[in-house]
């Protein structure tokens, strides 16, 4: 069995669960499909130590099976099998009036079109290519996502003792993962911590990730924090180093991630490594690891956080859950069941 990886999404998406999931999942392939012979397109720096032929684009035509990571529009009629991480931009309109009067091509849906099956991370995601696009069920496998290859651990007492001063005014925060998308649901977070503020006599701060890559929130979003009672305590914090990132991470009294994005959340897997509460929105993946909140409910957010910080026992009780949540995702499974998939397409 041949089959050719395209790995350019790999090496050009600044989107972070693309590159994650490329760069964790291609190189165990070759160890779980020792039957198969590999072509990668290009970019063979990424996996040096993958056995595995190099071609260019479009120079590769006897493959027998086409593997995309993400979504692209290559490779004429060759069975293909497209990995689909991120679809946060089938749940906003871009209004842009050029955009609105040239429509531009949707590349996910014609990779989709000519996949002969779909591989996604959880069931969030199944869920949105099946109401946007009206796909069968069995055309999308559900394959499942590990942790960070780089995982945050637990912030040292010193650590968090110095974090705090800086960072929280001598009190504990929250902090909110952002990826500056409109799904980060932020500006319900702010609502939210309003009322969690006027019950909670503890001020806790709020602390909110810069968009990566010289990126930078809405203006809607900047407005919900001016408009913000407690505004003087939620924080958009500069641009950081990636030591200074994970100390602010892993110093913090939880994780606040209502968010309602597609991708798959690494945000909660890295709050179970560095042994940190999260509140999150999908029950797929939490199954008890964290306080499970209605996201596009205020009252229910706020409820959240409320119980995370009068409610020690449960923080702590949530925390060792996430531990032996973070069993049940491995990369090594996702290999394999990618493995069986690809198995299936060449079989025809």
């Amino acid at each position: 069995m041949r089959i050719t990886i395209n790995t350019q999404a790999i090496a050009e998406f600044k989107e972070r669960n693309t590159p994650v999931f490329g760069l964790s999942v291609i190189p165990l392939l070759s160890g779980v499909m020792p039957e198969a012979n590999f072509v990668l397109l290009d970019e063979n720096e990424l996996f040096p130590e993958m056995k595995a032929e190099i071609a260019g684009y479009y120079t590769d035509t006897s493959a027998e099976i086409y593997l995309e990571v993400s979504s692209y529009d290559f490779f004429g009629e060759t069975p293909r099998v497209v990995a689909v991480l991120d679809a946060d931009g089938l749940l906003t309109s871009d209004g842009r009036w050029w955009h609105k009067a040239f429509p531009r091509k949707d590349w996910l849906k014609a990779g989709i079109d000519k996949a002969r099956e779909v591989l996604v991370s959880h069931q969030a995601m199944k869920r949105a290519l099946m109401e946007h696009y009206s796909l069968p069920k069995a055309k999308i496998k559900v394959v499942g996502h590990g942790p960070n290859p780089n995982p945050i651990l637990p912030a040292d007492q010193v650590t968090r003792r110095i974090t705090k001063e800086v960072y929280g005014k001598e009190h504990s925060y929250f902090y909110a993962p952002a990826s500056g998308h409109a799904s980060d649901n932020l500006e319900r977070l702010f609502a939210a911590y309003d009322i969690f503020r006027t019950r909670v006599p503890e001020p806790v701060r709020l602390l909110v990730q810069l968009p990566g890559f010289g990126g930078k929130h809405s203006r809607a979003v900047r407005r919900a924090r001016k408009r913000a009672k407690f505004s003087e305590d939620i924080v958009f914090l500069p641009e950081q180093s990636d030591h200074e990132y994970r100390k602010v991470f892993s110093s913090a009294r939880a994780i606040v991630y209502p968010s309602l994005s597609t991708r798959f959340p690494l945000a909660v897997l890295d709050a179970w490594t560095a042994e940190i509460p999260v509140l999150y929105t999908d029950n797929d993946i939490l199954q008890g690891a964290g306080a499970l909140v209605q996201g596009t409910d205020e009252q229910s957010i706020a409820e959240g956080m409320v119980a995370l910080v009068t409610t020690p026992f449960l923080a702590s009780g949530l925390v060792e859950n996430g531990k032996r949540r973070l069993q049940a995702f491995s990369w090594e499974g996702v290999a394999e069941r990618v493995a069986g998939v690809l198995r299936e397409v060449g079989r025809g």
